[in-house]
């Protein structure tokens, strides 16, 4: 199961607040968001979104999916240089 999600063009009324990050989760965002052509305010909103569209998913497919894209990103980061 993929979550396809289109983060809309930010609004003057959005909300806009600082946030603390280590600098690796920072770069990993950065990283993410030059791959999928988006900004890191979009990358971050797309994430998040998912995160939350999957809880109408049942437990224990969450967990399949969660294996799945685990061990994807592992063999994906295997092939990152370092």
């Amino acid at each position: 199961m993929i979550f396809c999600v289109i983060c809309p063009p930010m609004a003057r009324d959005d909300i806009h607040f600082r946030l603390r990050l280590p600098e690796d989760l920072k770069s990993k965002i950065e990283d993410a968001a030059a791959q999928n052509r988006r900004t890191m305010t979009s990358e971050i909103i797309v994430r998040l979104e998912s995160t939350f569209s999957r809880e109408d998913v049942p437990a224990d497919v969450r967990g399949i999916i969660d294996e799945f894209v685990h061990q994807f990103i592992t063999s994906l980061d295997k092939r990152r240089p370092v």
